[in-house]
């Protein structure tokens, strides 16, 4: 059996090194469809031995922007001068929906290193689990 991806479900996370008087980052997942526009801009599928395998062919760091664009719903105690920073959406037309993204404002005052944690966690909630990949 497989579990079908959480789209619309949210999720709070920490980053890992954050400790004292912590973040909060709520996330979702990355839809299927989403996810493949995002493998399609960073590489391709090449057959190496008789297995597909991904080959890079982009930008890394332009990527994990794009992962936490579509998968970052908001934030708690992210504070900017002692204030709650505001986290502003703006609506982007992917296929046949509008779905509310962080405008690049929001995303400009995320260190690069939280983009990379933050993009990975997101990445991860659309991966098949080792479970489920034997099933």
């Amino acid at each position: 059996m497989i579990d079908p991806i959480a789209v619309g479900m949210t999720r709070e996370y920490t980053l890992k090194d954050d400790k004292e008087n912590p973040t909060v980052w709520v996330i979702g997942s990355l839809d299927s469809i989403m996810a493949s526009r995002i493998i399609s801009k960073a590489g391709r599928i090449e057959v190496k031995d008789g297995n597909p395998t991904f080959v890079s062919g982009g930008d890394i760091a332009e990527y994990d922007f794009t992962i936490v664009r579509f998968g970052l719903k908001g934030w708690k105690n992210y504070l900017l001068n002692g204030t709650e920073a505001v986290f502003e959406t703006r609506k982007e037309r992917i296929g046949d929906q509008d779905v509310d993204v962080p405008t690049d404002k929001t995303l400009s005052m995320i260190p690069l290193f939280a983009i990379h944690e933050l993009a990975m966690e997101i990445w991860g909630s659309n991966n098949v689990n080792e479970d489920l990949r034997k099933n």
